[in-house]
């Protein structure tokens, strides 16, 4: 019993020092980064180590020990104070908003923006996909035999057509419930409630209510994620 001790306290302590020595640089890793204090830290459910020679996540995504990343090779963008990335490519914000870093296209108030490398435009024309399928400025989306469907707001989607899951938050800022559902940032009055997009009601005073009829309690510097906007795994 002793020595099998012994073997897990090694192998935990030569994790640690894989990671704050680069080796998570040559593979991808299961931990969220953040940058803090002009630091790139990885996320453990133990705290939080200091990286020293850079990640490689999924999806080609590279993000240097400054703070700068790209992804698949493109624009250099600077990772914010606060901001976590993790490895399927979502990254929050301390203001609650969850976003993917991948070239995408997003629904925001019945309009299409086209989003590369961190910045978006507008749709101004139709955007084809690889198997045809065209999307629409105004959100139309046109199938291949002439099905037409829409993306609602808050719907992301890869340039290759395969929907990415939104999340959608709650937190409280300044003493006010903040939310970030179906695209947009909702801040709640006091006796205000709002549904989510999986059935949770979320009141102005920070109470939650799940579908399931359980409730919880938003509490200062706690960021509630949830299901945002559903979509079909492609359109």
């Amino acid at each position: 019993m002793k020595s099998n001790s012994i073997r897990s306290w090694l192998a935990v302590a030569c994790w640690v020092f894989s990671v704050a020595s680069g080796f998570a640089q040559d593979k991808p890793v299961a931990q969220s980064v953040t940058f803090l204090d002009n630091k790139l830290w990885m996320l453990n459910p133990s705290g939080k180590v200091e990286i020293t020679n850079g990640v490689i996540f999924p999806g080609e995504i590279k993000i240097n020990t400054n703070g700068v990343f790209t992804v698949q090779g493109g624009k250099e963008r600077q990772l914010k104070s606060g901001q976590v990335l993790a490895p399927d490519g979502m990254l929050t914000s301390p203001d609650g908003s969850v976003v993917p870093v991948q070239n995408h296209l997003a629904a925001l108030k019945g309009r299409v923006m086209l989003i590369k490398d961190g910045e978006a435009t507008p749709l101004s024309a139709p955007y084809v996909m690889p198997d045809g399928t065209q999307i629409k400025p105004g959100g139309e989306i046109l199938l291949p035999g002439g099905k037409i469907e829409r993306m609602l707001d808050g719907q992301l989607a890869k340039l290759d057509g395969v929907a990415i899951p939104a999340t959608s938050t709650a937190s409280l800022q300044d003493g006010k419930v903040v939310l970030f559902k179906d695209g947009g940032k909702i801040v709640l009055q006091p006796t205000q409630t709002m549904m989510m997009d999986d059935g949770t009601r979320i009141s102005g005073d920070g109470k939650i209510i799940r579908r399931d009829g359980t409730t919880d309690r938003l509490k200062p510097g706690e960021l509630f994620k949830l299901p945002g906007v559903v979509s079909s795994k492609k359109y």
